[in-house]
């Protein structure tokens, strides 16, 4: 997990899977918290590019600190990370159906878009990971 590969990314293995995992709970604690009646569904171009494609373009946008692990991660906070990404996707379900994340990008995503963002986004790290591997 410590496999690097400067010429993909300065990240090891390991930061692109704690990242994910703690984007998958960060988005989806959020959107628990949040009004449903607060939920504005205006798009930008971002949004669309990344639903439209499935997309995420590759060194265009920074992890906010509280998604930004050192590079120091251990195999056991990645697998305490994964236990809890399963019981945040587990609660998933009982989201109604405007519940959202307020995306610093692609401003608010709805259950529907947040369940597209994590799956465009969780691709996207782990095609990093493919490329970080090959070698």
């Amino acid at each position: 997990m410590d496999e690097t590969n400067l010429e993909v990314s300065e990240a090891p293995v390991k930061w692109h899977l704690f990242h994910s995992l703690q984007v998958i709970n960060g988005v989806l604690k959020e959107a628990e918290h949040s009004n449903p009646d607060e939920y504005n569904s205006k798009t930008n171009f971002q949004w669309r590019f990344v639903s439209v494609f499935n997309k995420i373009p590759r060194n265009k946008v920074t992890a906010p600190d509280k998604v930004n692990p050192s590079y120091n991660i251990t195999k056991k906070q990645i697998l305490e990370e994964l236990k809890k990404a399963r019981k945040s996707i587990e609660g998933w379900r009982d989201l109604e159906k405007n519940n959202f994340y307020n995306h610093a990008v692609l401003m608010n995503l709805n259950k529907r878009k947040i369940r597209k963002f994590l799956r465009v986004h969780s691709r996207h790290h782990l095609k990093i990971i493919q490329d970080i591997l090959k070698k």
